[in-house]
This record gives structure tokens, C-alpha cells and sequence, in this order.
């Protein structure tokens, strides 16, 4: 697995660009997000919303738009739309949040007509690179399912280990996270643990284990003192979280508190949807879009 995302980014270059519907890209952070990695050759954007709108923000961060594609659209719901149509009809590859509510947007990617569902369920894929941890990893679910019971699970760490096949050359390291290393009766998260850590079909695609309390798989010492023995520990790739609560403190913990660098994927659509949030940097939707770039070209 590659250290941090500039190893990911230089990969990422020497890929084809990919086709990104990019949804009502208005403001700061969706509009220069998307022209930086149309800058670094990583991506073609076509940008969806009201033309005056979007060429208008080209010229507020003197960019030059005048060789990509904009699809005027007059309303929101029409711009979801027609953005989810050029997936749907395989013109672009990858959709991407811009300037609209991620429920909105959601509910288009997930409605049976006219969508992009798959059989299996989506989730949410976070990759962060910390300088103290020695490689990217995979945080998930912390921003689709609330509260994933078992079977959701078993497609969140599906969906995890899709975009992982294209990251690293060997299958991933997965940690199945929860409040305690045993498994008790009273805590659900460390029961469902057991179950999805012993399936085979899971077992065939990764190396899983669980549960681990988030203590004793990210320390030694740790898991030392508890006696707990793994290949895991310091090592891990993927950390499946219990709930969304837990996966999006975590996430979000890291990033404002240890400055972790963060990317994000959307997974289990006909594409991939970098779906990030307002508060997040133009990097970050650079560095997802890398994610993405690997994710779709072999």
C-alpha cells in the first residue's frame, strides 16, 4: 500500500482521464476541487447546473472553462438528473457532489427506475493518511448507513475491499472494530464481529478479524498488556466501524485533531460518487477523485 497520496496521485497521473459528472459545481470548493484534478490530468469534468452560474464562478477564480462541457440545467432536481443520465448512460464514469444537499442527491442515485442501484447496498469508503501510521487505511461507514445490521455489513466490507483490489497487490487487512476485544452478549457490534470475522466468503477476499476495541488494534503495547495476538495490530488496512456515529467521530477526530489528509468514495453504484461535505478542502475532492481514477482504470 502506498504511504500517503502522493505515491496515489503520481499512480493516478499516469492512468486515463476519467469522465466526472460534476453536480451544480457553484461554489468554492466543488468548482476548484474539480479543476484541480482536471489540471493534474486526472479527470474530464462536466459540469452540470445553470451555465451562468458555473462560468460565472470560473471567471470570480480566473480559470478557463472554455474547452469543457457544461449541461444547462435550470433547477436542481433537473441538474441531479441529467448528471445521473450521463452515468447511467456511461458518458461519464464517476458522478461528484457539487453545491446540493447530499439527501437530494441520494435519492436520485438510489431510485429503482432511474438510478444507479446495483444489488448491492452503498456505502461510504473514507482512505487517510496519518504521518504516524505506516500506510493509508480505510475507515467505513461513516457517512451512508446509520446503523448497518449484519448483512449491510457484509456489503460494506465488499464494497471496502472493491476499491482496496485497486490500491494495494494483496488482499486487505481488515479490523472489525468495536468497544471491547470479546464478544458480549449485551453488545451487538462485538457479536456481529464474531460472525462476519468466521464467514468464509469474507474470509476469501481479506484477511478479517474481530472484534478488536480500537485501542488494542492500533497499539502494541496494548495489545500486548490484553494479550491479544494478531498481524493485524499497527497493520491493519481497513477498519470496519460499528455505526455511523463511530466511523464519522473517528474520521472526523483525525482529521481536525492528528491532521490526517482524507479521501473519500461513495461505493455499491453503477460508478463511484465522490460525495464530500461542505466543510471539506478542494485537496480533498483532488485526492478522491485520485481514489476514484484507480478504482476505474485497470
Amino acid at each position: 500500500m502506498a504511504v500517503n497520496f502522493q505515491e496515489l496521485l503520481q499512480k493516478a497521473k499516469q492512468k486515463d482521464k476519467i469522465k466526472v459528472a460534476v453536480v451544480n459545481p457553484i461554489d468554492e470548493v466543488s468548482f476548484l476541487g474539480a479543476l484541480e484534478a482536471y489540471e493534474n490530468k486526472l479527470i474530464t469534468p462536466f459540469l452540470f447546473g445553470k451555465e451562468e452560474e458555473i462560468k460565472n464562478i470560473a471567471i470570480k477564480y480566473k480559470k478557463n472553462i472554455d474547452t469543457l462541457q457544461i449541461i444547462n440545467c435550470q433547477s436542481i432536481q433537473e441538474t441531479i438528473d441529467t448528471a445521473i443520465l450521463f452515468c447511467k448512460n456511461n458518458t461519464c464514469q464517476a458522478l461528484m457532489k457539487g453545491k446540493v444537499h447530499t439527501d437530494e442527491l441520494m435519492a436520485a442515485v438510489v431510485n429503482k427506475e432511474t438510478g444507479l442501484r446495483t444489488t448491492t447496498r452503498i456505502s461510504h469508503v473514507f482512505v487517510l493518511s496519518l504521518p504516524n501510521y505506516p500506510k493509508l487505511f480505510g475507515i467505513t461507514d461513516s457517512a451512508i448507513n446509520i446503523a448497518p445490521d449484519l448483512t449491510t455489513k457484509e456489503h460494506i466490507i465488499k464494497n471496502s475491499v472493491s476499491l482496496f483490489n485497486k490500491l494495494i497487490s494483496t488482499k486487505p487487512n481488515i479490523a472489525i472494530i468495536s468497544a471491547t476485544e470479546t464478544p458480549n452478549p449485551k453488545m451487538q457490534s462485538s457479536l456481529d464481529a464474531v460472525t462476519l470475522a468466521n464467514s468464509e466468503v469474507l474470509k476469501s477476499i481479506s484477511n478479517i478479524e474481530g472484534p478488536f476495541a480500537i485501542d488494542n488494534i492500533l497499539s502494541k503495547e496494548s495489545a500486548e498488556i490484553k494479550n491479544i495476538k494478531s498481524n493485524l495490530i499497527e497493520n491493519t488496512d481497513i477498519f470496519i466501524m460499528p455505526n455511523i456515529e463511530s466511523g464519522n467521530i473517528l474520521t472526523k477526530s483525525l482529521v481536525y485533531l492528528a491532521h490526517a489528509e482524507v479521501a473519500g468514495l461513495v461505493m455499491g453504484a453503477t460508478v463511484p460518487i465522490i460525495l464530500t461535505s461542505r466543510a471539506d478542502t478542494a485537496s480533498s475532492r483532488l485526492l478522491s477523485c485520485v481514489l476514484a481514477s484507480l478504482y476505474i482504470n485497470k
